[in-house]
């Protein structure tokens, strides 16, 4: 008998942890079983043949909320083309509903609710070799002989999470290259958040130690890119925490690693400690989703969000990792006059990435009990996102939409650094302002209705600074250069440009790279190579005024900028070979 395990993932880089757990955890002589990964971009068509032509006997989903709609349009149509097949869903999207999802979705012969591996590894011996009777399995939905629907009794969760297998050995790493590998240490999460499914399980379980560290090991040897741990709040446990953390600093290589945090938990020990850590090899994510004591208090977060800002501001200042900070609109309690703080207070913060995103009513979360009470409006149908409260309307979250967009491009991208700053500190008093002026100028403009370059969105931003500003340009238009050569080599310059011209300026860069002394100090990594070959790998121009200082006023300075783009660095050589 064959088996598929598969899963629409929101985006091709991404991988299904899930999958390699239950293969590996329900290897068995009696069957075959096997994984195959797919993208909510792909084609129905195409997805649906590909499955098809595996072979297999049973397909097993594992659903979410990005995935279940086409998920079942999917099996609807395996199960029309090859009746004799089983087919089994699994995941957060179909646990909570399950005998809801049979009666109305016909072609679905079985559910997996909550954690699967022990579940699956039954409901699969009892297919294939007639192993028990299904109405013993904990844990599944399913039909009987008279096509009712039964709800077996819940599983209780694994207690020793040691029992199920790793879920990477190096053909799975291998066949992984160029994709996000996820990971955990434990399952569970210590807070009681109302909008997270987490909330539904009580406490805390946790790998062993020693198998956590065999795991990474393997990972790390494979040079896997980035590591992204999917641990609630990795850092609840502070002795674990640090051992790990420690383990991974003495085992660095080439890989990266990504944590979810709880950034009031963090103590001097190991705000010390972080600020030793190599940079790049660290990435830490901390959900704040709302500066708001009522809003907080609503949806039942344990928070200090004056520790939070002392540390995050501490990592900010070291500046050795990446910080990508939360914010959620439509929490309880949250007008736009209070998301506008909340906003403005994490931005203060200068996170590296600002995430903004909207409450999703999951199934199973307690936020979804209380739609009533707080008067939300949702969609339908996955993902479940609020369309309204008796606090944020319709037309509000719509405005946060355009500056969510906004956001995303021009401070997430990490593109436009010294410019933004320099429109804030001069201009406004508020981030949020700029970026609710700029989505509704992208909104009047329709430039909110497609795509565009990178190229495109600097040429966006000096329009809208000469409309909506149209203060110092001259003084704007460097900033803007600086960011543009910055991020990326350009060959020929944007209409906006002033492009500084000065007779022998090349010449003089080629004695500046011929210099040793000179080499050594900014460009170590090309000793011993001739200045025909550097200049290829660098850039100079002459700027009007020093965008390096952020305190400069309209006194023209002319100064020259080196930008190592191996390196992504900048600078201030003005005089190094006057």
């Amino acid at each position: 008998m064959k088996i598929l395990l598969t899963t629409l993932n929101a985006k091709y880089i991404h991988s299904s942890l899930a999958l390699r757990y239950l293969e590996k955890y329900c290897q068995s002589d009696y069957y075959d079983i096997s994984i195959q990964e797919y993208t909510i971009n792909d084609q129905l068509d195409k997805i649906t043949a590909d499955i098809y032509k595996s072979g297999a006997d049973i397909y097993t989903f594992s659903c979410y909320i990005w995935n279940i709609t086409m998920t079942l349009e999917i099996a609807d149509r395996l199960k029309k083309v090859n009746p004799d097949c089983k087919i089994i869903l699994g995941g957060p999207e179909v646990s909570f509903d399950s005998a809801e999802i049979l009666e109305n979705h016909p072609y679905i012969d079985y559910i997996v609710m909550g954690e699967g591996e022990e579940t699956l590894k039954e409901l699969l011996d009892c297919i294939s070799k007639g192993k028990g009777a299904v109405e013993e399995i904990k844990g599944i939905t399913y039909r009987s002989i008279d096509n009712s629907i039964i709800v077996n009794q819940s599983r209780p969760l694994i207690e020793d999470l040691d029992i199920i297998p790793s879920p990477y050995n190096s053909a799975d790493i291998k066949a992984l290259e160029g994709k996000l590998i996820y990971y955990e240490t434990s399952r569970g999460c210590p807070f009681n958040c109302s909008y997270c499914l987490s909330s539904t399980i009580r406490g805390v379980r946790y790998f062993s130690m020693e198998r956590i560290k065999k795991d990474l090991s393997l990972l790390i040897e494979h040079n896997v890119k980035l590591v992204k741990f999917v641990d609630r709040t990795f850092n609840c446990d502070k002795d674990r925490t640090m051992e790990i953390f420690k383990f991974l600093l003495q085992s660095k290589k080439n890989t990266s690693f990504h944590f979810e945090i709880a950034a009031h938990l963090l103590d001097d020990e190991m705000l010390d400690f972080l600020e030793t850590v190599p940079e790049g090899l660290f990435q830490l994510e901390i959900g704040v989703q709302s500066t708001n004591d009522l809003t907080v208090e609503a949806i039942n977060r344990k928070t200090n969000f004056e520790k939070i800002k002392e540390n995050v501001k501490r990592l900010r200042r070291v500046g050795n990792m990446h910080l990508h900070l939360d914010l959620i609109a439509g929490l309880p309690g949250e007008d736009y006059q209070t998301f506008t703080k909340s906003f403005n207070d994490v931005y203060e913060l200068e996170p590296h990435a600002l995430q903004l995103g909207f409450l999703k009513l999951l199934k199973g979360s307690n936020i979804r009990r209380q739609a009533k009470q707080y008067g939300y409006k949702f969609t339908s149908i996955s993902p479940y996102e609020i369309l309204e409260s008796n606090t944020l309307s319709y037309k509000e979250l719509l405005v946060l939409k355009g500056i969510e967009d906004v956001v995303e491009k021009y401070h997430n991208s990490g593109a436009f650094g010294v410019t933004l700053k320099y429109i804030l500190r001069t201009y406004y008093k508020s981030p949020f302002k700029f970026f609710e002026d700029l989505a509704q100028y992208f909104g009047e403009n329709g430039l909110d209705k497609f795509s565009h370059s990178r190229k495109a969105l600097y040429n966006i931003l000096y329009e809208f600074y000469s409309q909506i500003i149209n203060n110092n340009i001259d003084v704007f238009v460097e900033y803007l250069k600086y960011d543009l050569l910055y991020h990326q080599k350009i060959g020929q310059y944007p209409y906006w440009t002033n492009k500084i011209e000065i007779d022998g300026f090349r010449e003089q860069c080629f004695e500046f790279l011929k210099r040793k002394e000179n080499n050594k100090k900014y460009l170590p990594q090309y000793a011993g190579l001739p200045a025909k070959k550097i200049i290829k790998q660098v850039r100079f121009e002459i700027f009007h005024y020093n965008v390096l200082d952020e305190m400069i006023d309209n006194n023209k300075k002319k100064t020259i900028i080196l930008f190592d783009y191996s390196k992504k660095k900048a600078y201030d050589v003005s005089f190094s070979f006057e």
